[in-house]
């Protein structure tokens, strides 16, 4: 059977906030708030017309997607967390496009946000394997 090809899918706005360093003076939550609110105006539609939510962070609970659309309003959508490292946007996005295009939904919003610690990069969970694992194994079996 031939694969149905999706349906069109447009960005109406987009919002975005100041880069900040983590000192702690602005939260998730806020970071969250502002970007949406601003893509809200911008598309010059009202939170209402949303059928789905996507969050889209990496560093936080699983349930801060929830957290920041609740601010817009609670009304009953699907709000879908998501974390794929230096791919989340991205895929966020993609997720939306799929539930437009495929008539999932008509009006998808995606809101990124990030609240990271100072300093380098780290593991938070030293008690299982890293699931860069199997990739760093292979480069080094095929890179050297």
């Amino acid at each position: 059977m031939a694969k149905k090809p999706p349906g069109r899918a447009y960005i109406l706005g987009v919002g975005l906030t100041k880069f900040v360093k983590p000192r702690g003076k602005i939260d998730y939550t806020e970071l969250g708030f502002e970007a949406g609110i601003k893509a809200l105006l911008d598309a010059q539609i009202n939170y209402d017309l949303i059928d789905q939510g996507i969050a889209c962070y990496c560093y936080g609970d699983s349930t801060c997607g929830q957290r920041v659309f609740y601010q817009f309003g609670m009304t009953k959508i699907s709000i879908y967390n998501v974390n794929n490292n230096c791919s989340t946007g991205s895929t966020g996005l993609h997720m939306a496009r799929q539930a437009v295009g495929y008539g999932a939904a008509d009006c998808v919003m995606v809101v990124g946000f990030e609240k990271m610690f100072s300093g380098s990069l780290r593991s938070f969970f030293e008690d299982r394997e890293l699931p860069t694992g199997k990739t760093v194994e292979m480069m080094v079996e095929t890179r050297g």
